[in-house]
């Protein structure tokens, strides 16, 4: 009866397997569980850090504690998101069109009276502009990541896996380490993609550099202005770092470094995509055009306004000087032992994005070790996502910096529509509108009281 026993336990992980290959969540699973599983072994990339802002390949940052760093694989995915987006977006957009096509024949007459299907295929055009950018963006950084590895690498094996890198998104490089399109890369099915964030992304080059979202900009860089000009002494003689945690796509931390040259101004992005589009911004030198609400189809008031585009003038912008980007985890940032009269953290719709807000304050107060003042200055609600170990009133964060040895300068509230409310990638055109009041302080660390 013993020696029966593998017998059946085999037949019976048989029989059970025969079931689960015909359920599609397991086959998307076991695929996704394979390609990590092979990914682990045969890609070097996973442990290749990244080094920005030049791209470097090998060591890690000197403005990031720990060994740990951001991969060549990590930047790798986030291209092939970008690679992606338009055969993943146009087939969204075609399901919106099938789903259509199951109504009756006198429906769909009528749906083709009033261009309803004529919609579908400009809203496939707008993609397909879209995705122009978005080509722009994976060669704009592959050219750095090609330009700045390919002949200055330890690795004697980096070249052939940048060659390799470039081919998967759709790139050959040639001999003379030129990059040209092929468009030959393979989008699976089944895997991952977060194109969610990749269309964030293409909202956020437009609300960054857009003249059509600077009302959306403007109260946030006049209170930062405002609080700098008005309560720190900034100098040739004073030697100043601004910090910019969670920039986005780079608008803030380079209207700080344009307004005040005199400052050294560190931009900080962790997410990937985000930082990416913020190289592009401050190194492309070229008009684009986006349509960043071409997908919405809830709320529009018509088809022009629903695809229309905006103008991102990015041959305007000019990396400044005295402009560091960083892509990485704010918690582990540091001045790399420099010292400064003055540090400035400049959070923007930022501190509520903490999963634990006491770790982006541990992250901030850290940095007075290292300056004679430590000042904050914040801008933006209390929205709390990304599974809040906490969720702040303005009232308790108020008593909170209070009892962390926060001194406040300036502490303002807006919530009444009729003294401004402040949009977020607002559709102004849109039936609905968000709109969100700003919670704006200014406030100085009292290093004697810890």
């Amino acid at each position: 009866m013993a020696s029966s026993i593998p017998t059946i336990v085999f037949t019976c992980l048989a029989v059970l397997m025969s079931i689960l290959r015909k359920y599609k969540p397991f086959r998307d699973w076991a695929s996704s569980l394979l390609e990590t599983s092979l990914s682990d072994y045969f890609l070097p990339s996973k442990q290749a850090i990244v080094a920005t802002p030049e791209f470097k390949v090998g060591k890690p940052s000197n403005r990031f504690k720990g060994t740990k760093g951001i991969t060549l694989y990590e930047l790798t995915q986030s291209l092939t998101q970008l690679r992606e987006y338009f055969a993943r977006a146009q087939r969204q957009n075609g399901v919106i069109f099938n789903r259509a096509n199951e109504l009756n024949e006198e429906s769909l007459e009528q749906l083709r009276e009033i261009s309803y299907f004529t919609k579908i295929q400009k809203v496939n055009k707008s993609i397909e502009e879209n995705n122009k950018v978005l080509e722009a963006v994976i060669k704009h950084v592959l050219d750095k990541l090609v330009k700045c590895n390919i002949a200055d690498s330890e690795d004697e094996t980096l070249p052939d896996q940048l060659k390799t890198i470039c081919a998967d998104i759709g790139y050959h490089l040639n001999e003379n380490n030129e990059l040209s399109f092929t468009g030959d890369a393979v989008i699976l099915s089944n895997s991952k993609s977060n194109q969610g964030s990749v269309n964030e992304a293409i909202g956020h080059l437009c609300r960054d550099w857009s003249a059509n979202f600077e009302c959306e900009r403007q109260p946030i860089n006049d209170f930062v202005h405002e609080r700098i000009t008005e309560r720190v002494n900034i100098s040739n003689e004073s030697k100043t770092l601004v910090v910019v945690p969670g920039a986005g796509v780079g608008q803030l931390p380079f209207f700080i470094a344009k307004s005040f040259p005199h400052c050294q101004v560190d931009s900080v992005e962790w997410s990937s995509l985000m930082y990416i589009f913020n190289e592009f911004a401050l190194g492309h030198g070229q008009d684009v055009r986006i349509r960043p609400f071409a997908q919405h189809y809830s709320g529009s008031l018509d088809t022009q306004s629903q695809i229309r585009s905006f103008e991102v003038p990015l041959s305007k912008i000019k990396r400044p000087a005295n402009l560091a980007s960083y892509w990485g985890d704010f918690r582990q940032y540091t001045t790399n032992t420099e010292h400064y009269d003055q540090i400035i953290v400049c959070t923007a719709f930022f501190i509520d994005t903490a999963e634990n807000v006491f770790e982006y304050l541990e992250a901030t107060e850290q940095l007075s070790a290292h300056c004679k003042t430590l000042h904050w200055i914040n801008v933006g609600p209390l929205k709390y996502g990304t599974r809040p170990l906490v969720q702040f009133t303005a009232d308790e964060l108020k008593r909170l910096r209070k009892v962390r040895g926060w001194k406040d300068l300036v502490e303002t509230r807006t919530t009444d529509y009729k003294e401004g409310l402040n949009g977020y990638l607002t559709n102004t055109e849109s039936l609905y509108q968000g709109y969100y009041g700003l919670l704006k302080f200014h406030t100085v660390f009292d290093k004697t009281s810890n």
